[in-house]
């Protein structure tokens, strides 16, 4: 992967959130309660959203060129922060088939209103896979639960 990639890559990993089918799409997550899974989503393998607009998506990549979870999680960190995040906490996760990764959990400001935003970031030998969940602190923080149970359940394929 060149530069030029790696760059859009970190771009794209920064957008924005029953089995799923990301299936197919070499993982599978759970779905919170009360979330519709969105259709035909071309930046992301999965997608589902909450009535308020809190959104959870899933991203998947390969890992060319090689990083590890310190590069990719910082790589992703450092494109968030330049573009208006600032991070409040981290966190190490894990996959429900037992991947190691990074959450970081941000917040911001959108149209006057504070937003919560987590990516957590999945490295393995071959791909790189992104969790990411935000929405409208006022919804966010009563979905926090269901959102982080939905995370531990996603299993790389």
């Amino acid at each position: 992967m060149t530069l030029r990639r790696t760059i859009a890559l970190c771009a794209m990993l920064a957008a924005t959130a029953l089995p799923c089918a990301g299936c197919g799409a070499g993982f599978t997550i759970t779905t919170p309660a009360g979330f519709a899974e969105l259709e035909d989503q071309e930046q992301y393998g999965y997608r589902a959203t909450s009535p308020q607009g809190v959104v959870i998506a899933v991203r998947r990549e390969e890992n060319a060129p090689y990083g590890d979870l310190s590069f990719w999680s910082g790589a992703v960190d450092a494109h968030l922060r330049r573009n208006g995040y600032t991070a409040v906490k981290a966190v190490d996760v894990k996959t429900a088939d037992g991947v190691a990764g990074k959450q970081i959990r941000y917040r911001s400001k959108r149209k006057g209103r504070e937003h919560a935003f987590w990516v957590s970031v999945f490295v393995t030998e071959s791909v790189v896979v992104t969790v990411e969940v935000g929405g409208d602190v006022e919804y966010f923080d009563e979905l926090e639960k269901p959102l982080a149970k939905a995370i531990a359940s996603l299993r790389i394929g």
